[in-house]
């Protein structure tokens, strides 16, 4: 019997992804090829933080709360369906590490995001900045460009040692306590920074015409 006060159930929250898993694709060597995928540790890092986001959300999980297209062929569908994910997640999250910056595409998925944002701006000009990067490796590896040089990435819950070394460093020194902290308090950032900006979604017509924003103003 229904209590005669209870309250409804709540809805889940919105199906569409909480976060857009930006990152260059690493290529495979001849060794690799037979062997493990040379993005394996990405991929699991993608499988923790959505394992987190489920923890700290409603999510209703029929789809994995973050987009990554490691099963998307490149083609119309490909790219209706990157796009669909960036007119629709909360959080924009890159994953700098040294070739991300020097790849066309990842250029571009920034500056879809960016324009999404923008668009929010003219009518919420107070909106939080919903683009949460992570350091796949040490600053001292990477060439951020002006863009990227804007968005502030050194969040001191993350810890020293996650920025002096990023999360690719931490778990190849050992470091797996660290590490895992690290992801942690990377999706505790994500749900908060999605919660606050409250990002709507866009029509993908507003992505026509995409821009490499990493070659400008460099």
């Amino acid at each position: 019997m229904t209590h005669p006060f209870a309250s409804a159930p709540s809805a889940p929250e919105n199906l569409d992804p909480y976060f857009f898993l930006s990152y260059a694709r690493t290529p495979s060597t001849e060794d690799e090829r037979s062997g493990d995928h040379p993005d394996r540790d990405l991929f699991n890092f993608h499988r923790e933080l959505c394992r987190h986001v489920m923890q700290l959300t409603d999510h209703d999980g029929t789809e994995p709360p973050g987009f990554l297209d490691r099963r998307m062929d490149p083609g119309t569908d490909w790219e209706r369906n990157l796009k669909r994910a960036l007119a629709t997640c909360r959080v924009f999250v890159p994953v700098y590490a040294k070739r991300y910056f020097s790849r066309e595409w990842c250029g571009k998925e920034w500056d879809a995001f960016a324009r999404r944002q923008a668009l929010q701006h003219k009518t919420r000009p107070y909106t939080v900045n919903a683009i949460v990067p992570v350091l796949w490796l040490s600053p001292s590896h990477l060439d951020l460009p002006p863009v990227a040089q804007a968005v502030q990435y050194t969040h001191p819950d993350l810890g020293q040692q996650y920025l002096k070394m990023g999360l690719y460093g931490l778990r190849e020194a050992g470091y797996a306590v660290q590490y895992r902290r690290a992801v942690w308090a990377i999706a505790q950032t994500i749900v908060k920074v999605a919660q606050q900006a409250r990002l709507e979604p866009c029509d993908t017509g507003l992505f026509d015409d995409l821009r490499n924003v990493f070659e400008e103003g460099s």
